[in-house]
């Protein structure tokens, strides 16, 4: 019988990137980290993202593979991005995976997703 692999505390989560700046990083689909979406009390629903950080204005040093851990977000491009993944139906789940994104914050705060 194979032994279960223990886990304590919560995962790594992103931190929130500073108005009018970006952070570099790829779409996970393996691993521990699962896409999920919560409901947030009053704040609506928050998204659960799997990426591997690649870089960050307020990270001053992240492995040259990056860094695993979730995007937790209730941006519009957080929504979006997590019903094209869990869509069996999508077809543009291919121009997810295995690519650089560049996630920008407006000066008003609103999140961009953009290939790097």
């Amino acid at each position: 019988m194979p032994s279960k692999k223990l886990s304590f505390g919560p995962a790594s989560t992103m931190p929130e990137v500073p108005k009018g700046e970006y952070a570099e990083l790829e779409f996970s689909e393996k691993g521990d980290l699962h896409w999920e979406h919560k409901e947030d009390g009053e704040y609506g629903m928050k998204w659960f993202i799997p990426i591997t950080l690649l870089s960050h204005p307020s990270v001053e040093s992240l492995p040259s593979s990056g860094s695993f851990m979730h995007w937790v977000s209730k941006a519009q491009a957080a929504e979006q991005l997590y019903n094209v993944v869990c869509d069996a139906e999508n077809d543009l789940k291919k121009e997810i995976f295995g690519k650089k994104w560049k996630l920008t914050r407006s000066i008003t705060g609103s999140y961009r997703l953009d290939h790097a």
